[in-house]
C-alpha cells in the first residue's frame, strides 16, 4: 500500500514532530521568528476601546449540523442566552481591515484572505475549573486572547503548556497588558486577565518590540460596529424583560426567535454581564446589527 504525503500539512510535521525533537534550539527560534513575523493582532487602541468584541458569544461546535438527523443551531442561543458560534463570528471580525505591517512587506497595507486561523492564544483558562477559553465570553473574543496566523503556524499553537503558546502568551501580555481600559469596560477587561494564567520563563525583555508585529488598523467604524452590536443584544433583553416581543433581528434570526425562549434569570444574568460594554441602555426596539 503506498504512503501518501499531504503537503498542506507537512511544515507543522516536520516543525513539531521533527525539528522540535532533533534540534529544539532552532525550532524555538524559528517558532518565534514565525509568530513575530506572520502573527496579526488587534490595534492595542482597538483594544482599549472595546476589549471584548463579541462577550455575547461562545464557542460551541456541537452548532453545527454534521449528520443528516442533526439540528443546525448556529446562531442559536444557549440556556444562559449566549449566542452559539463555531468560531465564525471571531473569525470573520478583521475583515476588511488593511494591516500594518512595516517591517512585513507581505502584509502591509493589505487585508487578510484564506488560509488563516483565528487562533486563541489561551487555549484553557483556570477559574474554579479549568475549562477552554472560548467557551467563556469574557475570554472568547477578548482582544488580548486573540492572534490570526496561517494554518500551519496555528497548530503549533494546539499543545497544551508547549513554547509556541507560552511565546504567544508572552507576547499578548506584552502588547495588552500595560495598555489603561476606560471605564466602564475596565472591571470586564480586569476579570478577564485574572482568567488567564501569566506566562512563565520568556522575560519581556527578550521578545521583539512591538513595532516589528502586525496589526489590524485601528478604525472607529469598527468599534462603533462592535458597540452597536453589543447595544442590540442589550435592547432585545430589555425588551423581552418588559414582555415587549423584539420585532428586528439580533445578530442572526436563529438568536432573534430564541431569546424569548431563555429563561428570565439567565436572561438578566447576560444584561448585568453586557451593560458596562454597551454604548448606552435603552429598553426601545433593536436595529438589525449583523456581527
Amino acid at each position: 500500500m503506498k504512503m501518501v504525503v499531504d503537503g498542506n500539512h507537512i511544515l507543522y510535521h516536520y516543525l513539531e514532530k521533527d525539528l522540535r525533537d532533533r534540534d529544539v534550539w532552532l525550532f524555538q527560534m524559528l517558532a518565534s521568528r514565525l509568530f513575530t513575523a506572520l502573527g496579526i493582532w488587534f490595534s492595542p487602541r482597538t483594544y482599549v476601546e472595546c476589549p471584548i468584541l463579541l462577550p455575547f458569544a461562545v464557542r460551541d461546535p456541537a452548532c453545527r449540523k454534521r449528520k443528516p438527523t442533526d439540528v443546525e443551531a448556529w446562531g442559536a442561543p444557549n440556556a444562559e442566552g449566549y449566542f452559539r458560534d463555531d468560531n465564525s463570528l471571531v473569525k470573520a471580525l478583521p475583515k476588511g481591515l488593511p494591516i500594518s505591517a512595516p517591517a512585513n512587506p507581505i502584509y502591509q497595507g493589505k487585508t487578510i484572505g484564506e488560509g488563516f486561523v483565528a487562533s486563541h492564544v489561551w487555549r484553557e483558562i483556570r477559574g474554579a475549573n479549568v475549562t477552554l477559553s472560548s467557551r467563556d465570553p469574557d475570554t472568547n473574543s477578548f482582544i488580548p486572547n486573540l492572534v490570526w496566523l496561517p494554518k500551519q503556524v496555528a497548530k503549533l499553537t494546539d499543545r497544551e503548556g508547549s513554547f509556541a503558546q507560552v511565546y504567544l502568551q508572552a507576547l499578548s501580555v506584552k502588547i495588552y497588558r500595560h495598555e489603561v481600559v476606560g471605564e466602564p469596560s475596565a472591571a470586564r477587561a480586569a476579570r478577564a486577565w485574572e482568567k488567564l494564567p501569566l506566562p512563565l520563563g520568556i522575560p519581556e525583555n527578550g521578545l521583539p518590540n512591538v513595532s516589528e508585529l502586525a496589526f489590524y488598523e485601528h478604525r472607529n467604524s469598527f468599534v462603533d460596529k462592535r458597540r452597536a452590536a453589543i447595544q442590540a443584544v442589550v435592547d432585545a433583553v430589555h425588551a423581552i424583560s418588559r414582555g415587549k416581543a423584539v420585532t428586528r433581528k439580533v445578530i442572526s434570526s436563529r438568536y432573534t426567535e430564541g431569546l424569548p425562549k431563555v429563561r428570565l434569570p439567565e436572561l438578566m444574568n447576560l444584561l448585568e454581564s453586557l451593560l458596562p460594554l454597551a454604548p448606552s441602555s435603552t429598553a426601545e426596539g433593536t436595529d438589525t446589527i449583523s456581527p
